[in-house]
């Protein structure tokens, strides 16, 4: 049971709290990160529909989703993309979650 809770407490030590899914940083917030941020934009008209698609990470040992252009694209009927943003938030590098989300025609 020690090594275990070694082996869990040195996880969430060395978690980069924010890049847990993506590899970007979230933010300095080593308990709490929330932060949104622009991905791209295109010459494309932004139009009236719009798509999101998550992925969250446990621990960052366990992750699990699809927060790709393409999967936001699909959910929100999107042919031909906009704008693309995104959001990034992380608990104490327990659960981390980011999100994708488009606009287009």
């Amino acid at each position: 049971m020690k090594i275990l809770s070694a082996v869990l407490l040195a996880s969430i030590a060395l978690t980069g709290c924010g890049g847990a899914i993506s590899g970007k940083s979230a933010g300095a917030g080593s308990i709490y990160s929330n932060v949104k941020f622009n991905e791209q934009i295109s010459d494309n008209t932004v139009g009236s529909k719009a798509g999101e698609a998550c992925a969250s990470s446990i621990l960052s040992i366990i992750a699990t989703g699809d927060a790709s252009a393409a999967a936001a694209a699909k959910a929100g009927g999107v042919t031909k993309i906009a704008t693309m943003d995104g959001t990034a938030m992380s608990i104490l590098g327990l659960y981390s979650k980011y999100c994708s989300y488009v606009t287009g025609e």
